[in-house]
């Protein structure tokens, strides 16, 4: 895949987000996770996920 490409895409991703308005929305920044060298950081993904689908609010 061409990193132009990959930009067009998330270009259409962002655009696409920021207009969703059809149900709940979750968006879990990643930039700084490292699901590899650092499990808590995929359990801390998974609870918000949890969260979200089970919370009380």
């Amino acid at each position: 895949m061409s990193l132009d490409y990959l930009k067009r895409l998330n270009a259409k991703y962002e655009k696409w987000i920021d207009s969703y308005s059809d149900g709940r929305l979750l968006v879990i920044t990643v930039d700084e996770l490292d699901f590899k060298q650092n499990p808590a950081d995929l359990g801390a993904i998974i609870e918000k996920v949890n969260t979200e689908i089970y919370g009380l609010f």
